[in-house]
């Protein structure tokens, strides 16, 4: 969902042993929530990555090769792998409605509506919503996704991977709540299907916090008394 062309075309060119490298390494970074390790784990592989799909950092850049690896070809097909998987475990269990730009993605029991215009249908998506998904591109390995904030704000029921950063904002169990596993998510959603006030209590708690603290009117204001 998030891939682009650059994974399939660099393991295409990559000898075995490289190849074998990556799998176990998006393998084993797939088990593990809040905590990104692939880019401090390419050095075995780094010359096989640049000989396969070569990429020079910029002249004036400052991140090292493994960064551009790191974050936009292997964090970016974990990403693709991680949101098919969960939807797929989802969908086995429950009613699962997409809004995505890529109108032919198709996972069995999952209902693709397609793109909403992000400002007049997607508060209204994320508010009719029971509950609304959150999975992290794995590129992002500090602070909160715009989408957190737009679910609270718009009155939704946030359930979101494990992200460290939402605790130094949220409270989880009041304001959000968070998974750790596919079976943490699975078990998470049927609880909160079935406890109805409890489900709605903690939409308003975020809601309300969002509102008092975390609009963009906030956001502008912290920047100019910087300046």
């Amino acid at each position: 969902m998030e891939e682009l062309n650059y994974f399939p075309q660099m393991m295409s060119r990559l000898p075995e042993y490289a190849r074998g490298y990556i799998d176990a390494l998006i393998a084993s970074q797939m088990k593990i929530w809040g905590y990104n390790f692939i880019q401090e784990m390419l050095g075995p592989v780094i010359d096989d990555l640049y000989k396969a799909y070569p990429v020079d950092p910029e002249p004036d850049g400052t991140e090292p090769r493994e960064f551009f690896y790191a974050q936009y070809v292997i964090n970016r097909r974990i990403t693709t792998l991680e949101r098919i998987e969960l939807l797929m475990a989802a969908a086995s269990a429950y009613k699962v409605d997409l809004f995505t730009y890529k109108k032919d993605f198709a996972i069995p029991n999952v209902h693709n509506h397609g793109p909403v215009d992000y400002f007049r249908e997607m508060p209204v998506v994320f508010r009719r919503s029971k509950i609304d998904l959150n999975i992290s591109g794995r590129l992002i390995k500090s602070g909160i996704p715009l989408r957190a904030f737009d679910v609270m704000g718009a009155g939704g029921f946030l359930l979101s991977n494990f992200q460290a950063d939402l605790l130094d904002l949220f409270v989880p169990g009041e304001d959000f709540v968070y998974f750790e596993s596919k079976e943490d998510m699975l078990g998470k959603i049927g609880y909160y299907l079935t406890h109805e006030e409890e489900r709605q209590a903690i939409a308003k708690n975020g809601h309300d916090k969002v509102a008092a603290g975390h609009t963009y009117r906030h956001r502008v204001r912290e920047m100019l008394s910087y300046l």
